[in-house]
């Protein structure tokens, strides 16, 4: 914790006791509080939820002087204003939804000098009179709410959010940023444009032990609908269903009214007096469920959420995150699930396209801009897709604004765009979502994938399984069994494929590989002269797929995105678990799927293996093994297995005896070359090795 000169970790106790009336601070609050105090610069992630306003409110009341908050949140500032004018504290906010009178009133006590806390909405920002206004103040601290919003690689940039460095060089003072969502590089934006001095990086724990994250298979609309509907029999409302568009948002809630509840809807569709009219209904109980998009939600504070149920993946784990953080505030046991189709993944393709539109649009726009063509007409210009009329659509807004800002006349020269720093947005984007699906498809801890995930070098070591998520609970998950010595070299075969393949293909192509498939797919790609290549050749390639998909589910493979490739096309790679399984550290136990395994395996005659073997070493493009050397290596390895108590290919696989049956090294250099012969390996067995193939050993 950062430490406070004299007696200021009693005053900030002291305060919490008498001010707010708490005890003790929750994780992170009082480390957070001191540095803001001791007027350290300060970027903060804490869990939605956490209690990150009281680390600023509660130094703001110790320190001399006005507090400045920035907040885009409206809802949250006359949430929080309201709260803390109720304990007699002096604060107000100053935002585009107060009355003239009103804002006159906030600002006459700035002026004044009385006001602790003031909360700003950045658009007050542009203002020329209200920096004039600030200048005349003294003011102790700039805190930052939501600073994820300043930063372009943030999931929710916010471009008014930029003018906070001129604010934050303006006053001179140091300065806090408070986010329940970013990641290492968002963090290390937000200091960049914030020009803190050696801020501390502050990221708290991710676990909420009384919220459940649970993630549904879902492969159809009935199985969302079904999932659902388990979801309100177990836990129940008030909770909230996020869809991805005002269609599905509309589909929800004819569904949920269909079963009784009280169900509103919510989206950027609905009129202004029509959303507050939701949303206060919502507050005050009279609603039962919210069916959104995520135009809802933030700075919405109502502690008593039972569950929050994503009826469409979001584009990013950060959205996630915030949105599932808003279940189960008041400590009660919460639920967020999110159901999950693959085929969902088709319309965030589609958001990714419609958001980061490529050079010929922006340059087609920026000249129907010139010739005069609204934005309507833009967007019917390119009415041929959706996608693209989106991507069009946003192009207009973008160039609009940059053209505003820097004095440019439309259709004048390039299209005032940085192209490198879109194109970096792009390839962040689809980043995101493809760590969000590796949310979805993920069968590790929930929790620490999350916390790994914003809380990068920040970490103190990676938290340990949470007990909570539906894969610490082992929800949906098969009684693994033990494994015979068969099985075991199955598994570990099929993690070395992946291994070889390091992500680069998906479960179908490396099943075609084990099981020797002659596809074009594979022999363009030359995939039959890896070692692995037919290894599991007796089993069909549906059950080594079933084998692979039990591998996920055990998290020996974790499915990855394809850097710079399609949204939701994803290849296979080993965890650190798998890697320790196919190196035989450890036996696990899987709920291998049945019949996939045959038990006991199907021998296979002498003649056969050695023919495979052949077959094996032609089609790669080297001579056949010796069948004589080949019998006799295999024999002294089953031997020196029965001795050690363990497996064949404990000693040797297969492919290392067949290389050295074809190339009959002569030498310990020689030995080196062959693969799957390691220093270990030679310092036990390579003079027993030289001594048959010279043959200079008797028969074994």
């Amino acid at each position: 914790m950062t430490a406070l000169p004299g007696t200021a970790d009693n005053r900030l106790l002291d305060a919490l006791r008498a001010r707010f009336g708490f005890d003790s601070f929750r994780p992170g609050q009082e480390e957070a509080a001191a540095a803001v105090l001791a007027g350290r610069d300060l970027v903060a992630v804490m869990p939605t939820g956490s209690g990150k306003s009281l680390c600023f409110q509660l130094p703001a009341l110790l320190l001399d002087g006005t507090t400045v908050v920035v907040s885009p949140l409206i809802a949250l500032m006359k949430d929080q204003v309201d709260g803390l004018k109720a304990r007699g504290f002096a604060v107000a906010a100053v935002h585009s939804g107060l009355g003239a009178a009103e804002r006159a009133a906030a600002e006459t006590d700035l002026a004044s000098g009385r006001l602790r806390l003031v909360y700003l909405a950045p658009e007050r920002l542009a203002s020329a009179a209200f920096h004039a206004a600030l200048g005349r103040v003294r003011i102790a601290r700039l805190v930052v709410d939501e600073a994820h919003c300043i930063s372009q690689w943030g999931h929710d940039f916010r471009p008014d959010y930029s003018r906070l460095g001129d604010l934050r060089q303006r006053l001179g003072v140091p300065a806090a940023a408070f986010t329940a969502t970013a990641t290492p590089e968002v963090r290390a934006d937000i200091a960049r444009q914030l020009d803190l001095s050696n801020p501390l990086e502050l990221v708290t724990g991710f676990d909420r032990p009384n919220l459940t994250l649970a993630v549904e298979p879902c492969r159809s609309r009935a199985d969302k609908v079904d999932a659902l509907d388990r979801l309100l029999k177990e836990i129940g409302p008030p909770g909230i269903v996020y869809a991805a568009t005002r269609k599905n948002v509309d589909l929800w809630v004819t569904h949920l009214e269909g079963r009784g509840l009280r169900a509103g809807r919510y989206h950027a569709g609905l009129g202004d007096a029509e959303r507050i009219r939701v949303q206060d209904d919502f507050l005050a109980g009279r609603l039962d469920v919210i069916a959104a998009t995520n135009a809802f939600g933030m700075g919405v504070d109502k502690k008593d959420l039972r569950f929050v149920a994503h009826a469409d993946v979001p584009g990013s784990l950060e959205a996630y995150y915030q949105e599932v953080g808003r279940a189960g505030r008041d400590g009660l046991p919460a639920r967020g699930v999110l159901l999950f189709g693959p085929a969902d993944v088709r319309t965030q393709e589609f958001f990714l396209v419609g958001s980061n539109p490529p050079p010929e649009v922006f340059r087609r726009v920026w000249a129907l801009m010139g010739e005069g063509v609204d934005d309507a007409a833009i967007e019917s210009e390119f009415s041929g897709d959706a996608a693209s009329s989106m991507a069009a659509a946003t192009a207009a807004r973008l160039l609009r604004r940059s053209a505003e800002s820097l004095g440019r006349s439309p259709g004048k020269g390039e299209p005032p765009v940085d192209f490198d720093t879109q194109a970096r947005k792009a390839l962040r984007d689809r980043a995101r979502l493809d760590t969000m699906l590796r949310y979805a498809f993920g069968r590790g801890c929930r929790t620490r994938l999350i916390y790994d995930y914003f809380a990068g070098a920040g970490r103190g070591g990676a938290i340990p399984r949470c007990g909570t998520c539906d894969v610490c609970l082992g929800w949906r998950r098969s009684q693994g069994r033990p494994l015979d010595d068969r099985e075991f070299e199955r598994v570990r075969i099929a993690l070395s494929a992946v291994a070889r393949l390091p992500a680069r293909f998906g479960v179908a192509r490396i099943a075609q590989v084990l099981v020797g498939s002659r596809s074009r797919e594979v022999l363009d790609r030359r995939l039959d002269r890896l070692p692995t290549f037919g290894r599991l050749a007796d089993l069909p390639v549906e059950e080594v797929k079933s084998l692979l998909d039990a591998l996920l589910e055990a998290a020996l493979l974790e499915r990855r995105g394809i850097e710079g490739g399609r949204p939701g096309a994803f290849v296979l790679a080993l965890t650190e678990e798998g890697a320790a399984v196919m190196r035989a550290e450890r036996r696990p136990s899987l709920a291998l799927p049945g019949g996939a395994l045959p038990r006991p395996a199907r021998p296979r005659s002498k003649s056969r293996a050695l023919s495979r073997g052949v077959a094996q070493a032609s089609v790669a493009g080297r001579a056949a093994p010796d069948a004589r050397l080949l019998h006799r290596l295999k024999t002294w390895r089953a031997a020196e297995a029965r001795r050690r108590g363990v497996p064949a290919y404990v000693i040797f696989h297969d492919a290392t005896l067949e290389t050295l049956a074809i190339e009959r090294p002569r030498d310990s250099g020689g030995l080196r070359a062959v693969r799957g012969l390691g220093p270990a390996k030679l310092e036990a067995y390579g003079e027993m090795l030289l001594k048959m193939l010279t043959g200079s050993l008797g028969e074994v």
